[in-house]
């Protein structure tokens, strides 16, 4: 069947031509006819096919939300507040109240806000205080009592509460611990 393609007439017509002094249609100027042909069918059909499809989808997905993202309302989304952290209470270190002692670990941040310049002068200056009311809380009570991240929260709370009964020019918000260890005496 190649073999027909390239027997034409042309060929036939070619060489009668030649021999009356024109110019002959040679074979290799015949084939790149018929490669380039080819070629520009086939790349009009890519370019066809490529085009349908970007239509195609783009009309689709015009009125369609994409769906990558979760939505949520306002009432789901927490807020974090932001805070201010006192971190010169320092690593505090103790026994707990068990029979056979334990050692704690601990270092306390507390957390307020930060646009209240006087609270940040009287934590400054109520820092032994706040050492001493760490201690004596740890002190008094039995590992069981203070491990786990449920009594963990319950200790910020307490402590918490007993910081904000001495201030006086504002309230600790939070209270986040940087160390919180308990180890066998």
């Amino acid at each position: 069947m190649a073999d027909e393609m390239f027997d034409s007439d042309e060929d036939v017509v070619g060489a009668e031509e030649a021999q009356s002094g024109e110019k002959r249609v040679g074979f290799l100027s015949g084939v790149l006819i018929q490669v380039l042909k080819w070629v520009g069918i086939i790349l009009g059909a890519v370019i066809f096919i490529v085009t349908v499809v970007v239509v195609t989808v783009n009309f689709l997905n015009r009125g369609n939300v994409s769906q990558t993202r979760i939505p949520t309302s306002e009432e789901y989304r927490s807020q974090v507040p932001e805070y201010v952290w006192f971190e010169q209470v320092g690593e505090l270190r103790g026994t707990t109240g068990d029979e056979v002692r334990t050692t704690y670990i601990i270092e306390p941040f507390l957390g307020y806000d930060g646009e209240n310049t006087d609270l940040t002068t009287e934590l400054i200056n109520r820092r032994i205080q706040f050492v001493g009311i760490f201690n004596d809380y740890f002190g008094a009570r039995t590992t069981a009592e203070l491990e786990g991240q449920a009594n963990k929260e319950a200790v910020e709370a307490e402590i918490r509460d007993q910081i904000n009964r001495i201030l006086r020019t504002g309230l600790i918000e939070d209270i986040v611990f940087g160390s919180y260890q308990f180890l066998p005496f």
